[in-house]
C-alpha cells in the first residue's frame, strides 16, 4: 500500500461563518451536492430476515447509473451512519446519491454499489444513551449481523464482487468507529477502511462493544500489506478531533500507513458529505 500520513488543513465553505452583527449570506451549495442534469442511480430498501439476531431488518441500496441495463459486477461500499439515525440517514440527509452520481458522471469515481445498514442491533428510543453493557450488545450485535447477514445478503442478491479486494468500509461518528474497529479486525474480508470524524470511545473500549486496538494492530506488517487504504478524518472544530488525531498517532507509532486528513468543520454533514466526495474516488480507483 504506497500511502504515507497526510495532515492537511482545509477550510470548508459550506459552513457559514458566525459572526456577530453581521448579516450573512446564504452559503453556497458545494458543486458536488447540486443535483444536475446527469444519469442517477437507484436508491432501494431491502429488507430481511436476520439470523444473527432473530429480528426482521432493512438494508438501504445504493445501485448506480444502468445497473439495471448490464450484467456488470462492481465493487461494494458499507457505508455506516451515526449514533440516533438510521439507514436512510445517507441518503435522507447525507444526500450521498448526488455525490456519487456526480463522481460517476465526471468520471472520477469508478461505479460501485453502497450499502447502508441499520447500524444498531435494535432500535432504541430517541435521544436515549445505553449504558456500557447496553452499547456493547449493541456494537456486538450489529457486527455479527452485518458479517454473518448483511454481507451475504448483497454477494447473493446484487451483482457485486464477492472479494475482499472489492469491499470497502467507511461511516461517520459512531459509524466511523464501527468501521474502523470492524474494518481493521476483518481485513480479511475489507480492504479499504475509512472514518468520518470517528467517535473513538466507541472504537477502542471494549467494555461497550469496541476492540482493543492494541492486538487488533498487532500485526501492521500484515495490516500494510492488507489494506489498499485506511483513511481517518476529523474537523478541527469538532470535540472528537483530539481523539481522531490520537488515533492517528497511534498507526504512526505502529507504523501503520494512513491518510490523517483535516479539515475545518465541526461535527456535521457538511463535513462529512465533504469526506465522502474525497474518499469515494480512492477506494477503487484501478
Amino acid at each position: 500500500m504506497k500511502i504515507g500520513i497526510l495532515l492537511l488543513t482545509v477550510s470548508l465553505s459550506a459552513i457559514p461563518s458566525r459572526v456577530t452583527g453581521q448579516s450573512q449570506a446564504p452559503a453556497e451549495v458545494p458543486a458536488y451536492l447540486q443535483v444536475r442534469p446527469v444519469p442517477h442511480g437507484t436508491v432501494q430498501t431491502i429488507p430481511y430476515k436476520s439470523r444473527a439476531l432473530g429480528t426482521d431488518r432493512k438494508v438501504v441500496v445504493y445501485t448506480p447509473p444502468n445497473y439495471e441495463t448490464t450484467s456488470s459486477r462492481y465493487p461494494v461500499l458499507y457505508l455506516l451512519h451515526g449514533a440516533g439515525s438510521n439507514e436512510t440517514s445517507w441518503t435522507e440527509r447525507g444526500r450521498a446519491q448526488v455525490i456519487l452520481d456526480n463522481l460517476i458522471a465526471e468520471g472520477k469515481l469508478k461505479p460501485l454499489v453502497v450499502v447502508m445498514p441499520f447500524g444498531y442491533a435494535f432500535a432504541r428510543a430517541a435521544g436515549a444513551r445505553g449504558d456500557s453493557a447496553e452499547n456493547k450488545q449493541q456494537r456486538e450485535g450489529f457486527t455479527r449481523d452485518l458479517l454473518e447477514d448483511v454481507i451475504p445478503l448483497i454477494d447473493k442478491t446484487l451483482r457485486v464482487y464477492g472479494d475482499r479486494e472489492h469491499r470497502a468500509i467507511a461511516g461517520l461518528s459512531l459509524g466511523g468507529a464501527q468501521s474502523l474497529a470492524i474494518g481493521l479486525s476483518n481485513i480479511n474480508l475489507f480492504s479499504r477502511v475509512a472514518g468520518f470524524s470517528s467517535a473513538m470511545g466507541a472504537a477502542n473500549n471494549p467494555a461497550s462493544g469496541g476492540v482493543d486496538f492494541s492486538k487488533v494492530l498487532a500485526d501492521p506488517a500484515q495490516i500494510n500489506k492488507q489494506l489498499k487504504l485506511l483513511w481517518v478524518g476529523c474537523g478541527t472544530e469538532d470535540s472528537l478531533f483530539d481523539s481522531n488525531k490520537e488515533f492517528s498517532a497511534l498507526l504512526s507509532k505502529q507504523k501503520i500507513e494512513h491518510i490523517f486528513r483535516v479539515t475545518g468543520g465541526a461535527h456535521n454533514y457538511p463535513v462529512w458529505q465533504r469526506y465522502l466526495n474525497e474518499v469515494a474516488p480512492m477506494l477503487f480507483p484501478e
